[in-house]
């Protein structure tokens, strides 16, 4: 009857579900275990700013500004933002990475408190910065969709009311030398839906890499448009998107910058 027919869908929703923490967890440590790898470490120790980064930390970081900086790594970012007279607390899911940035931060004379921990369950309470940045496309190691929305959905809770959120992302449409092997990744990730093949790719712009010679060895990259939309159903507006190149250069954003190579910025304040 239809007791049994809802007592078998609710049996098989659970089931997906679990399948989808399960999943999380599984390349949650996966991208971990990458980032303590002492020679991908040794990759991150250089500290700066880029370009694009001043001039938008100038623009919409107010003064005084407590920052949580996600996916810290080594302190390229949070050790320049302390130097600036932010208060900075960086958190990565590597403690290697943690442990080398309290180190360089050390030896650069600044106070900043790092702390091992994951961007999707964020141990602050509501209202507790002024700014979060997610530096160096960080936002694509996320684990899937689910994942990249808990983790908006914590920035939100810990931002302050009207607080910024900076973060910035690959396109699938730049054309740069990367095009050839994001082509390949869809065309395999549509003959698998379509033909039900065992693949671990199972959204949209994932890509898991197996090769050793590559440091990532998982990320989704997602059209801007589906970002924004993500950001805008967790409670955000969006005050800037730009590419790299044209905020480096003092130019708007046209259409010609969807094929642009580089990072993409995204600012988003809280409503």
């Amino acid at each position: 009857g239809d007791g049994r027919v809802k007592a078998r869908r609710k049996k098989s929703a659970e089931g997906r579900r679990g399948l989808s923490e399960r999943r999380q967890v599984v390349i949650r440590e996966l991208v971990r275990g990458t980032y303590e790898d002492p020679r991908v470490v040794a990759r991150y120790v250089d500290i700066g700013l880029w370009p694009a980064e001043e001039i938008l930390v100038l623009e919409y970081f107010p003064d005084g500004s407590r920052v949580l900086d996600v996916g810290c790594g080594a302190g390229r970012t949070s050790i320049p933002l302390a130097e600036q007279g932010f208060e900075v607390v960086g958190i990565d899911l590597s403690q290697t990475m943690v442990t080398v940035a309290r180190q360089q931060a050390e030896l650069a004379g600044v106070e900043i408190d790092f702390q091992t921990m994951d961007a999707t369950d964020l141990q602050f309470p509501p209202a507790s910065f002024d700014v979060v940045l997610f530096s160096y496309n960080g936002v694509e190691l996320l684990p899937g969709r689910t994942g990249k929305i808990r983790a908006l959905e914590e920035f939100g809770r810990v931002l302050k009311e009207e607080g910024i959120f900076l973060f910035t992302s690959h396109s699938p449409f730049a054309l740069n030398q990367y095009a050839p092997y994001r082509l390949a990744n869809f065309v395999k990730f549509l003959t698998g839906r379509l033909l039900r093949l065992p693949i671990k790719e199972r959204e949209l712009g994932e890509r898991f890499i197996d090769d050793e010679g590559e440091e990532v060895k998982y990320l989704q990259i997602l059209p801007p448009s589906v970002l924004m939309r993500m950001l805008e159903e967790c409670g955000f507006e969006m005050a800037l998107f730009n590419t790299r190149q044209r905020i480096e250069k003092g130019q708007k954003y046209g259409w010609k910058g969807i094929f642009e190579d580089g990072e993409r910025f995204y600012v988003a304040r809280k409503k």
